[in-house]
């Protein structure tokens, strides 16, 4: 079993476990309807979800897997922020960071699911000092800011960043935008497939203190018709003998 590296991390930090995945090549024959895969009948099954074929696309995972239309249309969003922006993220960038009594030249780069950034010498290349992070959990806007600077905003700071120029500064802003909306989208959908979960749960749960219910009801109801059937019995034989009441009662 090959476990694969799920891009998911890069976005969703603490939101999303990430599958595993069994490489296709270990797997003989489809798991939705086990058939055997060969030369005349190629892998066909979703891996999302394992409905019938589709597109070979991403889906959070850094190799390419077969999905069906619903999961392949929830994957456009992340393919296009892990082949478009996630390079420019990963390979960093000279900015200014304003702080609350200095400003400095750092290094900024995208590293698992933080905005990370340290000190650079710009005129030796060199990085220094710690090693900073911004969780991007944490982010909730970005915004431009001046002729080449941006904005992240998180509950406790508001973090500036001064690019080297407007171009760059709308690459990174646009890049990180789209991480934003991919992961507040997953975080939607995650919420939106735990709400479902809960109300299948609760449904089930009321379909058995129905069940439950019924079964109560019924066992009163032949508890009572055992009793009238008795009732009856004894009336039928009191009837028969001309015995009255007093004559079958007991001292």
């Amino acid at each position: 079993m090959e476990k694969l590296r799920s891009a998911n991390k890069n976005v969703l930090g603490t939101y999303d476990t990430p599958p595993t995945w069994v490489s296709d090549d270990a797997i003989p024959s489809c798991a939705a309807c086990h058939d055997d895969f060969d030369l005349f009948n190629r892998k066909h099954h979703c891996r999302g979800c394992g409905g019938g074929g589709g597109k070979v696309l991403k889906l959070g995972l850094t190799t390419d897997v077969r999905l069906c239309g619903p999961c392949a249309a929830s994957a456009q969003r992340e393919n296009g922020f892990y082949d478009r922006h996630l390079p420019l993220l990963e390979a960093g960038a000279v900015f200014v960071k304003y702080g609350f009594l200095v400003e400095r030249t750092v290094f900024v780069k995208w590293v698992d699911g933080t905005v990370q950034y340290q000190s650079i010498n710009v005129m030796s290349n060199v990085l220094s000092g710690i090693v900073k992070a911004i969780p991007f959990d944490s982010v909730s806007s970005l915004t431009p800011v001046g002729v080449s600077g941006l904005y992240l905003t998180t509950p406790s700071q508001q973090h500036r960043l001064d690019a080297a120029d407007p171009h760059v500064r709308d690459l990174w802003l646009q890049a990180l935008r789209s991480a934003l909306e991919m992961r507040q989208f997953q975080v939607q959908k995650i919420e939106e497939e735990t709400a479902a979960r809960v109300a299948l749960e609760h449904q089930e749960m009321t379909r058995v203190m129905i069940g439950l219910e019924s079964i109560e009801l019924r066992k009163t109801h032949m508890q009572q018709t055992r009793l009238e059937k008795n009732q009856s019995r004894r009336e039928a034989l009191r009837a028969k003998y001309g015995l009255d009441v007093a004559t079958t009662t007991g001292p």
